[in-house]
């Protein structure tokens, strides 16, 4: 099915552009061809699954959601309540696009390429549509800001435009921030801010700030960088400390291994900190797993009962933790030199692959991350219960 996947797909993608000595003759028969591609390509992909098989930059409609191979099996995101996910034509050019739309306007746009009335409907009630590895990587709707086109399937308002480079906005991703979520209010509840362009332009409101950049801007900037991927919870990653365990006494100033056991985090994915520190969005692999990397610091308390925060400038060891686990899910961090006498609090970071603290689906879940409190002690009195210290 592969085979015939992607020659389909490239068949119908491929089309030559028109000379302006034809240009009325040639855009009637790309419009009509536009059409019966679009048909073509909604009733092939009524037969893909989340697991058949795929390419890197393949795309498509599954389940009704728009689907993007990623590692060799489709990822998808569904569409928003009321839409499909559909193959559109292109009006001021020859190919497809892949959008989430209404049905009425599939229709639309199907009947008004000349297309077989059978054809327009063929996205009714199916989940599938869309132009997987055709080369065509529009994810547009056809009604860009701006864009006075109707029926022009490419959001960013130029037909052949690639949505991740257009500076204009795909409407097929615009999410419903409208509301502030005081319908029912609640005691102690704020309203939320709201958009209608999923906050495109929210750093423009504080110009006093810098744009984050991918530097670790001390004094504070705005990002606008999505969140990106965020995982079903049931792929919520967690965190344990093996070593050192809670309130467990280690020999001063003597070296020893941190072990953490992590799961449902991909680790090995640690992007260079200084050049690309929260520049990117969250990642998921083809397993839905969020794919990052942890941290592990030690901080100095005053005792196992200290009741003040600490000031998250200072801390005693801080190490990110860059590489893959072991077989057993396991990272380990070398404290070198150990520590001085007294009473620590260990803790974990986890996070994504440009170091964003983890984004998981439900605001309820338990702690993602772990922290022990143990004893640095003097002399040899922590011999015996520090066996287990490399």
């Amino acid at each position: 099915m592969r085979a015939t996947f992607v020659a389909l797909a490239l068949a119908l993608a491929a089309a030559a552009r028109p000379s302006p000595l034809n240009r009325i003759s040639s855009r009637q028969d790309f419009n009509l061809k536009n059409g019966q591609d679009a048909i073509a390509l909604n009733d092939k992909f009524k037969t893909l699954t989340p697991d058949s098989p795929c390419q890197a930059g393949d795309q498509a409609c599954i389940n009704n959601g728009f689907a993007q191979c990623v590692n060799g099996k489709f990822v998808v995101q569904g569409c928003a309540t009321g839409t499909i996910c559909a193959a559109l034509p292109l009006v001021n050019s020859p190919g497809t696009s892949i959008a989430c739309t209404t049905q009425a306007d599939l229709d639309q746009r199907i009947a008004a390429t000349g297309a077989t009335a059978a054809g327009a409907g063929a996205g009714a009630g199916n989940n599938n549509g869309g132009n997987a590895g055709s080369g065509n990587n529009n994810t547009g709707s056809g009604n860009a800001a701006g864009n006075n086109n109707a029926g022009n399937g490419n959001a960013a308002g130029n037909a052949g435009e690639d949505p991740q480079t257009s500076l204009t906005l795909d409407p097929s991703v615009i999410a419903d921030f409208a509301n502030d979520g005081q319908d029912v209010p609640e005691a102690g509840q704020v309203p939320s801010l709201t958009s209608t362009n999923n906050f495109i332009n929210f750093c423009a409101t504080r110009k006093d700030l810098p744009l984050t950049n991918g530097k670790q801007i001390k004094t504070g900037s705005c990002n606008p960088a999505p969140i990106g991927l965020i995982p079903d919870v049931k792929f919520m990653p967690s965190s344990k400390f093996v070593n050192p365990v809670n309130l467990q006494q280690i020999q001063e100033n003597t070296p020893f291994t941190i072990e953490m056991a992590i799961k449902n985090l991909e680790t090995g994915f640690f992007v260079n900190a200084q050049e690309k520190y929260f520049a990117a969005p969250q990642q998921l692999n083809g397993q839905g797993v969020i794919q990052g990397h942890s941290h592990v610091v030690v901080e100095k308390v005053s005792s196992l009962t200290q009741n003040t925060p600490n000031d998250p400038n200072f801390f005693d060891f801080f190490k990110g933790l860059n590489g893959k686990a072991d077989g057993n899910g396991i990272l380990t961090a070398t404290v070198d030199k150990g520590l001085p006498a007294g009473f620590y609090k260990l803790s974990s970071i986890n996070a994504a692959a440009n170091h964003q603290p983890v984004i998981v689906a439900v605001a309820q879940h338990a702690s993602l991350d772990d922290t022990v409190y143990f004893e640095v002690v003097a002399g040899g009195g922590a011999a015996a219960a520090n066996a287990t210290a490399a």
